[in-house]
């Protein structure tokens, strides 16, 4: 049997610019500005991923990803495409941090190794079809009545889910927010908060406390990241339960928010963990301390979303599902992959891989350059 090795591999920058702004308690976004890798290998096949770091959360930007990918594209050539938990320490040791760029790589040999197998990637995580993911919406932080007006649209869109970005000072801004907002969409409705670590301690437990007739299922990242102490102590008394999202990158950090009991739940993103290798023991060290989960997004395409959802579908305890960040670009670049079918139900096809790719005329408006 011919050995197999990776023989070429593709870094392409795309912009896609966004519907509107997005705004989050760090800022304002106005485009995509995101890297996609392709791997090729000697059969002919290739494997595609997609990162879009964020400046704020990750310490990275587009021109970087390009500037690694350049130097790990030239590190993986000739090697064998299925030892991807070597590939991955690679990474490790060659840059600290910078989980942006390695998710694509990350997520591009995970799907050329589901190919090479002829499987959907969710088999090949051990995952199965029998669960079902439905999206929320989020609604960016705004004036009150902005956020009001869009969700009750997002409500009449049939979205079973709304997640209200925060992270004002004082907090009472928020809290009116949350008020006019539940007293808009009615009592039918989930809602979640992500104040993306725009309060400190005090402001967090004044606004978590006001909230707790809201009925919100639970407040992502309060206060900056890192403070472990702070949020372990906001924790202990918090009406909502609180969600680790920024404060955990990778399967160290979640043992340390167990061990200092400094949330009840973490939200996994590909683009935190490096890709889909770390994120499973993010999803594991999560369920052996009967932890639940939630997936979420930068500003991915529905190629990075699809991957995800592979991977979703492989964890029980991955219960919370933010899939929306492709409803929010302007343009659609992507064939094949997820679908948002009825009551906003997120699937994927039956097809080896993720199952989605980019289109060829819109990936023909970028720079492509090619390590071989």
């Amino acid at each position: 049997m011919r050995k197999i090795s990776i023989d070429r591999i593709e870094i392409i920058p795309i912009q896609i610019r966004l519907n509107e702004p997005f705004v989050i308690s760090k800022g304002a976004l106005t485009h995509a500005r995101n890297t996609i890798i392709k791997i090729w290998c000697t059969e002919g096949i290739y494997g595609t991923g997609e990162c879009c770091p964020y400046r704020s959360i990750h310490g990275e930007t587009q021109t970087g990803t390009v500037a690694f990918a350049r130097d790990l594209a030239k590190a993986l050539i000739g090697e064998n495409p299925f030892e991807i938990h070597r590939h991955v320490a690679l990474m490790d040791r060659m840059i600290v941090g910078n989980a942006s760029v390695k998710c694509a790589f990350d997520m591009a040999l995970y799907d050329l190794v589901s190919k090479l197998y002829g499987i959907p990637l969710y088999q090949y995580l051990q995952g199965d079809r029998t669960k079902k993911i439905f999206t929320d919406n989020t609604v960016g932080l705004l004036c009150v009545e902005d956020m009001v007006e869009r969700a009750v649209k997002f409500k009449e869109m049939g979205f079973p889910v709304l997640k209200v970005k925060l992270g004002e000072r004082p907090s009472t801004k928020d809290i009116q927010r949350m008020e006019a907002i539940r007293l808009a969409v009615g009592d039918d409705i989930d809602l979640r908060i992500d104040a993306n670590q725009g309060w400190n301690y005090h402001e967090a437990k004044a606004a978590l406390t006001a909230m707790s007739h809201l009925r919100i299922q639970h407040c992502e990242e309060p206060i900056r990241a890192g403070n472990i102490t702070d949020q372990a102590r906001l924790n202990r008394i918090s009406p909502i339960p609180i969600m680790a999202d920024e404060t955990v990158f990778n399967h160290k950090d979640a043992m340390e928010v167990i061990q200092m009991h400094a949330a009840d739940m973490f939200n996994i993103k590909l683009g935190k963990s490096g890709g889909i290798c770390n994120a499973m023991k993010v999803a594991a060290i999560a369920q052996a301390a009967d932890m639940y989960c939630q997936v979420g997004s930068f500003s991915e395409c529905r190629l990075g979303i699809s991957a995800l959802v592979h991977f979703d579908m492989a964890w029980d305890n991955i219960i919370y599902h933010d899939l929306d960040s492709p409803l929010m670009l302007s343009e659609d670049p992507v064939i094949g992959g997820l679908e948002y079918g009825p009551g906003w139900e997120v699937t994927v096809p039956d097809t080896p891989g993720h199952g989605a790719d980019f289109d060829k005329t819109f990936l023909k408006r970028f720079e492509r350059i090619e390590i071989d």
